[in-house]
């Protein structure tokens, strides 16, 4: 797995970084803000390529991007640009790093049974297929986007179609998929742990030097607290394999950094609260907001539209996260100018009105457009009622009630409220507060109602209260963030207090290395025995742990990352519909069954998983849309009647039409109980044809098994 996070890691930073330092960007920020604009180029050259017939991979994908940035050094080498980015310190960088990568192996990699576990749950399908048939066929586009990509896979699809989907986050893995050869798992399992724990700390770590005039303290507070939200990275990770919307809202700190910037004060304007860093502009150390300059205003927005395209074909539901959290921030930049150009305050409130109205337009005009109305009609039900609703947000527990129970993160809580409270005294940071309590509102409405407004509101994230969590998570991310630092000022000013009547030195490093170290110990603390609590286990409990020893068996004091690491070990150990021996099974055969010869196989016993997890190229590649006018004539009558090969002329024709090889065919007794039938779509009878099948069916010969897992050759 190693190899595969390295080569994610370098397709992310290296086309980006190149970028946005030929763009004169200054290095650290390069680094920080690299991700998205290197994901977009990517997406960009492959969906090209696409269009032309040239197979994506790493050569092409890379010359390709190579050739672009070349192209743009000659146009621009000659031009200067200066950036008044405020210094972003190296300490605050490498903790950020050092803490994702402890904080990525601790809680997510090491809970993993193998580098290869599958998440088994509904979208992953989906997410696999298209990963394997990208890096089968070259075909890296979100546009005619099918699990049948090659040219032998699209003569014998069952279905005949294809759609668009956005798919700049597969395009990578497939890269990766293509170039190391490993599963799709293990590539899939590597780029969750790059995105959740090195791109999103990087991001959130410029955000905030942006924010805070390059205030040192504020953002060194900052990269302890990048990662310290169960809702967001962590809580997503575990709730469903949505990769590719995880993905997107990793990348979102970047495209908010640069719209911000893109907008920033076209002047000098004093900055209210936060000195900045020693280093940093002379403007910032004066404590003044420096105006963004008009070429580094235009490069900026040249990069927010190439990012603009990586986050739509990420996740869409990405730029409308984006707009949730500018929208005031744009309502407070319209109000700072007029105030600057000395207009009375009714027009001020007047102007922020109009563009909150304009604004409420766009948003239902999205919420109209055809494409996206599977989408914003998805319902998840309500499930709390007001005032718990607004109990949970306050103590940053949003999905209790929803997802599996953690205990409460009330030290993170206490720090965004308090930093809630320094916003809102800051007229320069009072939007960010706002677009925290714009998040939760939505939330809220989202966890509480069942009305149309709840779609208008929270539909652009299928009113899943996960992603909308996630969305209130990066909101708050600044707010813990000024919390932290107002903690150490506390604890600065308490311990300089003593130290004074007792005339002894105070050490501000020493308070700020025990502070942070505290912090990190409260919040990511595992679960412990608290000794004279006297709870005895039940017998439930000690019935099922009686293989392990005592001292592993649950603890009497919960915590909210102690309860999150049992349940991320609980997720990725799912064996079902895809049982540990017939994934064993699936991967033995992988390698001696030629892939370029189909394998007929029955969904319902998981085998749709087949193609994705080990590249067997199976016939069916999914449990749903069986019996419809869509379906072929041959796959209907494959997967009727296949067991009557030998002796019906018309399965035959279907066969040879297929150019079938093999039958797989794998136990499905668990299956009814799997996530195929999440939404009722565990039908065996559509397969009985296959089912059948044994080692006395005529017409079949038995090449391998394990118990009732059996691969045939059909006798052709």
């Amino acid at each position: 797995m190693l190899l595969a996070i390295l080569l994610i890691c370098a397709l992310l930073l290296v086309p980006g970084f190149a970028l946005l330092r030929i763009l004169r960007l200054p290095p650290r920020w390069s680094l920080c803000l690299s991700p998205l604009p290197s994901i977009s180029l990517i997406a960009l050259t492959g969906q090209l390529f696409a269009f032309v017939g040239i197979p994506g991979n790493l050569l092409t994908v890379g010359l390709a991007t190579a050739a672009l940035l070349a192209v743009l050094w000659l146009l621009v080498r000659s031009r200067e640009v200066h950036h008044a980015l405020p210094a972003i310190p190296p300490l605050a960088i490498a903790l950020t790093l050092i803490l994702g990568a402890g904080l990525g192996y601790n809680l997510f990699l090491s809970r993993l049974a193998e580098p290869d576990a599958l998440f088994q749950a509904y979208d992953v399908t989906q997410h696999l297929n298209l990963i394997r048939s990208m890096a089968d066929s070259g075909r890296l586009s979100s546009i005619a986007v099918t699990p049948y990509a090659t040219a032998a896979d699209r003569a014998i699809d069952p279905f005949g179609g294809a759609g668009f989907y956005p798919a700049a986050w597969h395009a990578l893995c497939a890269i990766v998929v293509q170039t190391t050869g490993f599963a799709t798992t293990v590539v899939i399992n590597a780029s969750t742990f790059v995105f959740s724990c090195l791109v999103f700390p990087l991001g959130l770590i410029a955000l905030f030097a942006l924010l805070f005039g390059g205030d040192r303290k504020v953002v060194l507070c900052g990269s302890l607290t990048t990662l310290a939200f169960v809702a967001f990275p962590w809580a997503l990770i575990t709730f469903g394999p949505v990769f590719p919307n995880l993905a997107g809202f990793t990348v979102v700190p970047v495209a908010l950094v640069l719209f911000v910037y893109l907008c920033g004060p076209s002047r000098n304007l004093a900055a209210s609260s936060t000195k900045a860093a020693a280093g940093g502009t002379a403007a910032h150390r004066n404590g003044l907001l420096t105006a963004t300059p008009l070429p580094s205003r235009i490069c900026c927005g040249a990069i927010l539209l190439l990012c603009v395209l990586g986050l739509a074909l990420l996740h869409p539901n990405t730029v409308f996260t984006c707009a949730v959290v500018l929208i005031p921030y744009c309502i407070s930049r319209i109000a700072e100018e007029l105030r600057c150009r000395g207009i009375d305050t009714a027009r001020k409130i007047l102007a922020c009105v109009g563009f909150a109205v304009v604004c409420l337009g766009i948003w239902y005009v999205c919420y109209k457009l055809p494409f996206l109305q599977e989408t914003v009609t998805h319902i998840w039900p309500d499930f709390l009622r007001l005032w718990q609703a607004i109990v949970q947000v306050l103590s940053l527990s949003y999905t209790t009630g929803f997802f599996s129970e953690m205990a409460t993160q009330f030290v993170l809580a206490a720090l965004v409220m308090i930093g809630a409270v320094r916003a809102l005294n800051n007229p320069r940071l009072r939007w960010v507060a706002f677009s925290y309590a714009f998040a939760c509102f939505i939330f809220i409405v989202s966890a509480t109602q069942s009305t149309e407004i709840k779609q208008f509101l929270a539909g652009f994230w299928y009113t899943d209260p996960m992603r909308l969590a996630a969305m209130a998570a990066i909101a708050a991310s600044p707010l813990a963030a000024l919390g932290l630092a107002w903690a150490y000022d506390m604890a600065l000013a308490l311990v300089t207090g003593y130290n004074e009547r007792i005339e002894s030195t105070t050490h501000p490093i020493r308070i700020a290395v025990l502070l942070g170290v505290g912090f990190l110990l409260l919040n990511f603390a595992p679960e412990f025995n608290l000794p004279g609590l006297h709870s005895t286990p039940s017998e439930s409990v000690a019935q099922e742990y009686e293989d392990l020893e005592y001292r592993d068996w649950p603890k009497n004091v919960h915590t909210t990352f102690g309860d999150y690491r049992a349940i991320v070990s609980e997720t990725y150990s799912y064996i079902s519909p895809l049982s540990l021996e017939e994934q064993r099974f699936l991967e033995r055969i992988a390698t001696y069954v030629p892939t370029s010869e189909l394998v007929l196989n029955d969904p319902m016993d998981g085998s749709f998983l087949a193609y994705g997890m080990y590249g067997i190229r199976t016939y069916y590649r999914n449990f749903i849309g069986y019996g419809t006018p869509e379906e072929t004539e041959a796959s209907r009558v494959i997967r009727l009647h296949l067991y009557d090969y030998a002796q019906d002329p018309a399965v035959q024709e279907a066969v040879a039409e297929v150019d079938a090889r093999y039958v797989l065919v794998m136990d499905q007794d668990d299956s009814e109980y799997s996530f195929i039938d999440l939404r009722g779509d565990y039908k065996p009878q559509q397969f009985a044809g296959i089912a059948a099948i044994d080692s006395t069916t005529p017409g079949f010969t038995l090449v391998d098994h394990f118990g009732r897992i059996a691969l045939y050759r059909i006798d052709r």
